[in-house]
């Protein structure tokens, strides 16, 4: 503006007199609520009659993917393939191959991952038919949301869980993630985003229970190092 000969009082607003025009945030943005392993159960046992519903759920759930995901991934020899959902100017340019999702089983339901791929790659079941005919990745996720949204049990752990939603179910994975001790960068690896970005969605969340177990773990595990030290003297 200074070489179209703007006057001063037209110039943008620069240093210390910037800052006191920006206001404060009057309520801090909660963090992403995740799906704990005992819901997620719940949920994939509620869904015994609708096998479809049943298969989507539990591949967003224990491999940790988009729900738009569902509509970019296959299997092969084995593994979950995914591709890439997101379009942006850097994607575009540079697209980003695509990932392996690595599955994280919860002891209730022990061989669930691998049956799911089974189920995939055998053909023998299939996705909703809504997901399937999905137009593109964000009507794919958008469809995801309404299945779920529509199913009575899912609607009540909403209800009881206020922030709960479809995208918890990958929040969930890297909370089980995190408490597995999956190092960091594989563990942004298999959800197909780098670490930095894992740190800022993914890594904050916590609540009293679980801070309870994690230090009650640790402090029961320098207790019993420091008798058996005590009893070796």
């Amino acid at each position: 503006m200074t070489k179209c000969g703007a006057e001063q009082s037209w110039l943008p607003i620069e240093g210390d007199d910037l800052q006191d025009l920006i206001g404060l945030a009057e309520t801090r943005k909660e963090d992403k609520v995740p799906v704990k392993p005992e819901q997620f159960f719940g949920l994939i046992d509620s869904l015994y009659e609708k096998p479809e519903l049943r298969l989507a759920v539990t591949l967003v759930g224990l491999f940790g993917l988009r729900p738009a995901e569902l509509k970019a991934m296959r299997v092969e020899d084995g593994k979950l393939k995914v591709g890439n959902v997101k379009r942006n100017r850097a994607t575009a340019k540079a697209p980003k191959p695509d990932r392996i999702a690595y599955p994280l089983e919860i002891p209730e339901l022990a061989g669930a991952a691998g049956q799911a791929l089974a189920q995939l790659s055998s053909g023998l079941f299939k996705l909703p038919v809504g997901i399937l005919n999905a137009q593109d990745f964000k009507t794919c996720g958008h469809t995801f949301r309404q299945y779920l949204d529509r199913h009575p049990y899912w609607a009540a752990l909403v209800k009881a869980n206020p922030g709960l939603s479809p995208y918890s179910l990958r929040h969930g994975y890297a909370y089980r993630g995190a408490l597995a001790g999956i190092p960091l960068r594989q563990l942004a690896a298999s959800m197909g985003h780098d670490v930095r970005t894992h740190m800022k969605h993914y890594g904050q969340w916590t609540d009293e229970a679980g801070l309870d177990a994690a230090f009650n773990a640790a402090n029961a595990k320098l207790t019993a190092s420091l008798t058996k030290r005590q009893q070796q003297l």
